[in-house]
């Protein structure tokens, strides 16, 4: 382990741990337990940033990246880091915030915004199952080894913006409507395409505009827009990224401008993929803690905002994926934590959170009026650590007094 590993970085915050009724001896073992897993080679970074009553209390930043990157090595506490599809608690809530308008709702058939949906099946599929992965629509890929679909290969790459949608009816579906659970990334592809139809303007520039700029997140972006002192401050972190960083080389430094994952000019980026700091993320918490406002602006409603904690699926709908047939709770638009089905982690009942490619997850607990984001950068693209990911969750929420 390098030196620079064994650092400790802490920004300033609002408040000691003890003022936000939390115990301090909680983040110095966090923060030998992320050591430790940086010493094993499990993770290069762990970071996080927590928020309580009101005041940030820890803001945390330990590790390196991946390689050196515009003559850092250090994974600093303004490093911006993929958020992964934490992204889709922003179109959730976009969704939420377009049916508060009264434009849409969420029983509605999709079909009544996109009329490719008008066929088969399709046309039972509705807002709130694309919401809550429910739709049957096809899954993330390897979640369903027996019955994996590239709805991508349907698609004319040379024009997707008239063939994506297309080529995810010609895919077909898992299952019927409303009967399991099945995360679904072109799920909330198609989301986005609602929210500019419902709007009359890109999916991400209503994001922007009604969630991102009101509740002061500037540092949060898509790739595609980021400036020049955002790309110096990006986390290197897998092999992608690497890529990246030899292109930079001989094309310059707007190449790291390109998204992780491909991207197709005119599907909406609206299943993740923004950047972001754990300290900027704990804005979004904070609005949502706050009933829908950011310190004195109005984002959203209270009661569109509750259907986030409001299980929206039936007691008989199973989560399928990887293998497991088992019981969930999800709401419009975000995982629900209870004990009763997740027994990886001890959150506060009813916590709502989501993570992103298991690298980062953001919590919000109604109960204990607390917020987190925290990232861990695994050594290897795609791969995961209970420890780094359910564990690191878990030593978080007990330290709360």
């Amino acid at each position: 382990m390098q030196e620079s590993d064994k650092e400790i970085r802490y920004a300033e915050c609002e408040a000691a741990p003890a003022e936000a009724g939390y115990d301090a001896s909680r983040l110095e073992y966090l923060n030998e337990y992320i050591l430790k897993l940086i010493n094993e080679g499990r993770i290069c970074s762990g970071s996080y940033a927590l928020w309580k009553n009101g005041k940030v209390f820890a803001d945390t930043a330990i590790g390196s990246l991946a390689c050196p990157w515009m003559g850092n090595t250090q994974f600093k506490n303004d490093t911006l880091f993929e958020i992964q599809s934490v992204g889709k608690v922003f179109t959730a809530i976009a969704i939420l915030k377009l049916m508060e308008e009264g434009l849409l709702y969420l029983d509605q058939p999709v079909r009544e915004w996109i009329p490719e949906f008008n066929t088969g099946e399709f046309k039972n599929i509705t807002i709130l199952h694309l919401l809550t992965h429910t739709s049957g629509i096809c899954a993330l890929e390897g979640c369903l080894p027996k019955d994996e679909r590239h709805w991508w290969e349907f698609m004319d790459e040379k024009d997707p913006k008239n063939s994506w949608l297309k080529a995810v009816i010609k895919t077909g579906l898992h299952a019927h409507p409303g009967e399991k659970w099945i995360y679904s990334v072109v799920a909330y592809y198609i989301l986005g395409e609602i929210i500019s139809r419902a709007s009359g303007i890109d999916a991400e520039k209503y994001i922007k505009d009604n969630i991102l700029i009101p509740c002061d997140m500037k540092d949060t972006h898509w790739r595609k827009d980021a400036t020049k002192e955002q790309l110096a401050r990006y986390n290197v972190a897998n092999e992608t990224d690497l890529k990246m960083v030899s292109l930079c080389e001989s094309g310059g430094i707007e190449k790291m401008a390109a998204a992780t994952y491909p991207t197709w000019e005119g599907i909406p980026e609206t299943a993740g993929g923004q950047m972001s700091t754990c300290r900027e993320m704990l804005h979004l918490g904070e609005m949502i803690l706050r009933g829908g406002s950011y310190r004195g602006r109005r984002i959203i409603g209270k009661n569109a905002l509750s259907l986030l904690w409001t299980n929206m699926l039936a007691p008989e709908v199973k989560d399928v994926i990887f293998g497991r047939n088992a019981g969930i709770r999800y709401g419009a638009g975000v995982p629900i934590w209870s004990a009763e089905y997740d027994r990886e982690q001890i959150l506060s009942e009813g916590t709502i959170y989501h993570e992103g490619a298991g690298t980062c997850v953001f919590l919000a607990d109604r109960k204990e009026d607390m917020t987190v984001m925290f990232q861990t950068s695994f050594r290897k693209e795609f791969d995961w650590d209970y420890r780094a990911v359910k564990g690191i969750a878990t030593i978080l929420w007990s330290g709360i007094l």
